[in-house]
């Protein structure tokens, strides 16, 4: 067994977290973990890129091979070539252990019940691909409804989403409500900006929205966030 990592450029050390996690990889069979590292470097994974994939999810070595590739396939059918498969992968190795039935395509179906075009998902699944993990009753429901709420349209929430998917992983509380706020109250900007430019939720409050707004009032400067 550490023969077999060593051989594939895995440290002791990068193993030795791996077992901490999923213990069970020790007992395991070499050939199918071969089998999935095959696929990693088809790829375009780098043996250099394999170890933090590893690490944080060792579980993927562990998988059925024909599972494994059914989310790749997942993913091809979408449009994406194999880099972007790959970049997905380096980025969010947790989607690959997941089931693509009840968990990645169910939230394509959200989103396509949702009203999201079938020709905008490739953009916005790229742009967030850990969409695909949130939770719908949890996460992704809450946040559209708090936008509904605002007096936005269900083609406005669309247009946000295209524009800036990960503004559906923010939290509502912490990150949304208090910029919301402030762009209304402060800024004095029409609900209706936050449609083009739903980036702007991705931006420090206190580190850059703030003190740019300032700089701008101090000078008599009115902007829109466009």
């Amino acid at each position: 067994m550490l023969l077999f990592f060593n051989r594939k450029k895995i440290s002791s050390t990068a193993l030795s977290i791996a077992v901490k996690s999923w213990p069970h990889i020790l007992g395991f069979s070499t050939k199918r973990m071969n089998s999935i590292l095959e696929i990693f470097y088809d790829l375009g994974i780098s043996k250099k890129m394999v170890v933090p994939i590893f690490t944080s999810s060792p579980q993927l070595l562990l998988r059925k091979l024909n599972e494994f590739l059914e989310t790749v396939l997942f993913f091809k059918e979408m449009g994406f070539d194999k880099e972007t498969v790959g970049k997905i992968l380096c980025g969010s190795p947790e989607i690959f252990a997941s089931s693509v039935d009840s968990t990645l395509k169910k939230k394509i179906d959200f989103l396509i019940d949702f009203g999201v075009s079938k020709h905008h998902l490739p953009r916005i699944i790229r742009k967030y691909p850990e969409l695909l993990l949130l939770d719908i009753n949890r996460t992704l429901l809450p946040r559209m409804n708090y936008l509904l709420g605002l007096g936005l349209s269900k083609k406005d929430v669309r247009s946000m989403i295209f524009r800036f998917s990960p503004l559906l992983g923010y939290s509502i509380e912490h990150v949304m409500k208090p910029k919301l706020e402030f762009l209304l109250r402060n800024m004095k900007r029409p609900l209706k900006e936050i449609c083009r430019i739903s980036k702007y939720f991705s931006y420090s409050l206190e580190e850059k929205i703030k003190p740019r707004f300032l700089v701008l009032q101090s000078r008599n400067i009115d902007c829109s966030l466009t």
